[in-house]
């Protein structure tokens, strides 16, 4: 065995030697002196994502056989001759890794703005040496939220719709990781909610891509009622600034801490009935068992009152049945710009009131909002509507059809209600206002009433038509039909006969509608209760009531004499014409009036 090995061993020698002795020559090759970053190349784009935090976002990987260091520096610049080096980081190896957290926060720190793409320039130091720059171009991602500078949580304003049009609240804010110039669209929302509300619902008062936004007294006002503020109540609003950025991640929402601000809303407008109690009331006085109630028809609130001077003649309106929150006493109307009737002036009270210093009496006492007066007249006779009469046209009108020949009248019957019998098949049909503009005439489809919060008969549903109608959808027929403006309401019911006819027709050159002819004789519609209703325009000359239009010339006929041998007390405006017909005469100023035939009370009456 021994010799074994000494013959192995003794080859391996010679093999050696043999090899050594050729003339074969071998080069051994020295590597090139480096210091030079390989990895990433010049140029390369790094986009950050919030959404990974923790992931690499940059890893530089470099070779060196040149300085003998042990220990690495990064450096950052933003300009490629480093003129204010940043270093980043240090290496025991020839790698050095920054998360995406840690690269966005670097950036965002050294005021490099988010979303932006910016260059960067990175190199290596070792042992006084440095690795040529390469360039970088970033986008960080904002990690604040915007912050609000003003106002604080000591704010606090009453709001005023004598100065709707003022600024009420401007509120300014940063943006710490984007720049004031930044090219980056930012769309912010001023939002509000009841304090405490954790912003459950939400209220925006506007949106700007500027870093402040102002707000109107009325703007602030609407959207403190919106969320169910009481008016004439302080209340408490959260107020937060948010933002909603697209990233290549998705939408990156982001709110600011709230603020609490103190708000006292004003009453947006009048309600739908304003009541009035007071010493110059007597028949309400100074308490609430008989107010009296002034009901809207559009933008005038009138009442036939009884006014005196007695016991201070003062009174009050308010928005409620009770003392309070809300009250409109003299100031309040005088503040706004109203011209006050004459016979009205401030009682200098404690509360301000009006006082009566007139004659005392019955009056029709008149608040006009969109004209601001406030005004004393004759009591006014008959309805009160914001239009005269609806006019009904349509298929599911028969008496109508789609057409102006014959367009069924709805007369105002009361305060806020038009009201009368009705024929209706299963058809479609709408309410016009003016039966003189024909289609052009402002029109009420059946979203209009859903939309205005009406509560609506069973009977009716949307047509689905082009024009949304009303479709008639009950058993076809004559109903009792009531549009109530007041309390919201449409309503069928079974048909009132409470007249001798139907209705009366007016046929004469004084009704300039009908002539003296029977195309187009007027209808005075029954209103119930022994009375005839509604609107006729008038002109000086003569007119005759008839009974049957479908008998034209030989319908029974009530001519002037008629009525004054029937005790009727006549309007003064009307006379007997002393034709051969004795018919009526109109001698007032010509124009639009609301006519009433009252048979129960004998009077025939112009408003």
């Amino acid at each position: 065995m021994k010799k074994i090995l000494k013959l192995v061993s003794l080859f391996t020698i010679l093999i050696f030697a043999v090899n050594c002795d050729d003339t074969e020559d071998f080069e051994f090759t020295t590597p090139v002196e480096s210091f030079s970053i390989i990895t990433p190349g010049d140029g390369v784009s790094i986009i950050l994502d919030g959404s990974n935090d923790q992931n690499p976002a940059l890893t530089i990987v470099w070779n060196d056989n040149i300085t003998g260091a042990e220990t690495y520096a990064i450096e950052m610049s933003i300009d490629e001759e480093f003129t204010n080096p940043l270093t980043i980081g240090n290496s025991n190896s020839n790698t050095f890794t920054m998360s995406v957290e840690g690269l966005n926060s670097l950036l965002l720190d050294n005021d490099i703005s988010a979303l932006e793409e910016t260059s960067i320039y990175l190199r290596v130091i070792g042992n006084d040496s440095q690795t040529s720059a390469i360039r970088l171009t970033v986008s960080s991602y904002p990690e604040e939220n915007p912050i609000i500078t003003s106002p604080d949580s000591t704010f606090e304003i009453v709001l005023s719709d004598i100065t709707e049009d003022e600024t009420a609240l401007t509120v300014d804010w940063t943006d710490p990781n984007f720049s004031p110039d930044s090219p980056v669209v930012i769309n912010y929302n001023i939002e509000i909610a009841v304090a405490g509300t954790d912003f459950a619902t939400v209220e925006s008062l506007g949106d700007t891509q500027d870093r402040t936004l102002s707000f109107t007294h009325s703007e602030l006002n609407a959207a403190a009622l919106n969320l169910g503020l009481q008016a004439e109540t302080v209340s408490m609003l959260d107020l937060r600034v948010r933002s909603v950025l697209e990233t290549t991640s998705g939408d990156l929402e982001r709110n600011s801490d709230l603020i609490t601000i103190t708000v006292t809303p004003h009453e947006a407008g009048f309600p739908s009935v304003l009541y009035a109690v007071g010493a110059g009331l007597p028949d309400a006085g100074w308490g609430w068992g008989s107010p009296e109630e002034f009901i809207s028809q559009g933008s005038i609130y009138s009442a036939n009152v009884n006014l005196s001077p007695d016991n201070g003649g003062n009174f009050r309106f308010f928005a409620q049945q009770d003392w309070g929150p809300i009250g409109y006493n003299y100031p309040w109307f005088e503040a706004r710009g109203y011209t006050i009737d004459a016979d009205l002036i401030n009682a200098n009270d404690g509360d301000s009131n009006f006082q009566f210093i007139g004659t005392a009496g019955e009056y029709s006492l008149e608040i006009d909002t969109e004209n601001k007066t406030l005004t004393l007249g004759n009591p006014t006779v008959g309805s009160n509507c914001e239009y005269d009469q609806l006019w009904l046209v349509g298929a599911g009108v028969p008496d109508a059809g789609w057409g102006w020949a014959s367009p069924v009248q709805l007369p105002c019957t009361g305060s806020g209600v038009y009201a009368g019998n009705v024929n209706l098949a299963n058809d479609s049909f709408r309410f016009f206002t003016d039966s003189a503009l024909e289609w052009a005439s402002p029109s009420f489809n059946y979203p209009y009433y859903t939309n205005e919060g009406y509560t609506i008969d069973s009977n009716f549903a949307d047509a689905m038509d082009g024009d949304n109608n009303f479709s008639f959808t009950g058993t076809p027929g004559e109903y009792f039909l009531t549009v109530d403006t007041i309390n919201q309401t449409i309503t069928l019911g079974s048909p009132q006969t409470n007249c001798e006819y139907d209705q009366l027709w007016l046929v004469g050159a004084g009704v300039p509608d009908a002539g003296w002819a029977w195309t187009t004789p007027v209808q005075l519609p029954c209103t119930g209760d022994g009375v005839y209703s509604g609107s006729v325009t008038f002109a000086n000359d003569s007119f005759r009531f008839f009974t049957d239009s479908a008998l034209e010339w030989d319908s029974p006929s009530f001519n002037y004499p008629y009525y004054v041998s029937e005790g009727f007390t006549i309007d003064p405006n009307f006379e007997d014409a002393l034709d051969g017909d004795n018919n009526f005469s109109f001698t007032g100023a010509p124009g639009t009036y609301t006519l009433t035939v009252d048979t129960v009370n004998m009077s025939i009456t112009l408003n």
